[in-house]
């Protein structure tokens, strides 16, 4: 596999970031259930896997080229989830999260939910992909990636019957109702059984991409891609639909429709879109950080009058604003630091 830069996977962080909004301000809810489900329960759960499948496609794709960038991946993770955490602390003390408590117990809860939970309800990503990585890395240094990634795709399968079809899960697994009732489990289960597969996922488009790289395979990509997709969209609401499902975080073909999505961003690198990349890698971790943020916001602010859509479509605007400001900044810091060089 020939050294690239795949700025279409950046451009694809960007539109998974767009659906991890839309589930959270409740995208088309005011249009149509259907179409909400399929697009937020369906399409819309691919985002999070995404990040951890890039993720871990290019830790172990420099790895086998003789690269060790795991210290910078980690590094670059931390840094983003410190900005964040410190953001969504504030905002929970402005709330009033932490009256009436004790200094002590606030340091804790804020320790135990950095290390072990997220310090806001979608932050929780960044302790579980850090170790996700690490887990990758060890298993690489020790020959023992083959046994991890069985034990990746068994936890996925067993979080598929746990929730995408948890009405077929409790007919043969014991016990289940009263281990999705344990809290931690919510959190063992979104890093053995989505972050850490989604990641070996990764690994295994590294080692299968040289087939999708012949043009001859074109059509079948794309016809696969298309199948998946839709297959994927038609499982999520028929679970949902039927009742079967405790929650659409993890379905059969979630997988499988990531892969050959990120198959289709190797096939097509778009090398020639540079600046289109690299502003698309920036807003995607920004809008997946701040959005919460701003939803919360706007809702305080309009009470309800603006739908769902609209709310979304105003989020998306202000997460792509604060990274054009926070570009020409980084621009105009870089440019000052080459004078004083010079």
């Amino acid at each position: 596999m020939r050294s690239k830069r795949y700025y279409s996977i950046d451009i694809m962080k960007l539109i998974a970031a767009c659906l991890v909004l839309g589930i959270h301000a409740q995208l088309f809810s005011d249009v149509s259930r259907l179409l909400s489900e399929a697009v937020t329960g369906a399409v819309g759960r691919m985002g999070v896997p995404f990040f951890a499948c890039v993720s871990g496609f290019f830790l172990f794709k420099a790895e086998m080229e003789g690269k060790s960038p795991l210290r910078r991946q980690i590094l670059s993770l931390i840094r983003y989830y410190l900005v964040f955490s410190i953001i969504y602390i504030t905002w929970d003390y402005v709330n009033g999260n932490f009256s009436g408590m004790e200094l002590v117990t606030v340091v804790t809860t804020i320790l135990k939910r950095f290390l072990l939970y997220g310090t806001y309800y979608h932050l929780w990503f960044f302790p579980y992909m850090i170790l996700s990585l690490i887990v990758i890395y060890l298993g690489f240094r020790m020959h023992v990636l083959p046994f991890l990634g069985g034990f990746a795709f068994t936890a996925y399968i067993f979080d598929v019957f746990t929730y995408g079809w948890n009405g077929i899960g409790q007919m043969f697994i014991p016990g289940l109702d009263r281990l999705m009732e344990w809290f931690d489990f919510e959190y063992i289960r979104r890093f053995a059984g989505l972050t850490l597969p989604a990641a070996f996922l990764g690994i295994l488009i590294y080692y299968t991409c040289a087939y999708w790289e012949n043009k001859l395979h074109d059509r079948i990509l794309w016809f696969a891609w298309i199948i998946s997709m839709l297959v994927n969209i038609a499982e999520t609401v028929f679970v949902m639909e039927t009742g079967i499902a405790a929650g659409t975080t993890v379905t059969l073909t979630l997988l499988p429709t990531i892969y050959f999505t990120f198959m289709l961003g190797l096939r097509y690198p778009l090398e020639s879109q540079k600046q289109a990349g690299k502003f698309c890698r920036s807003t995607s971790v920004v809008m997946y950080g701040l959005h919460p943020l701003f939803l919360e916001v706007l809702e305080n602010i309009f009470h309800g009058k603006i739908t769902a859509t609209v709310l979304w479509g105003i989020t998306l605007v202000l997460c792509i604003l604060i990274s054009c400001v926070d570009e020409i900044f980084l621009k105009e810091a870089i440019k000052k630091y080459d004078i004083k060089k010079e």
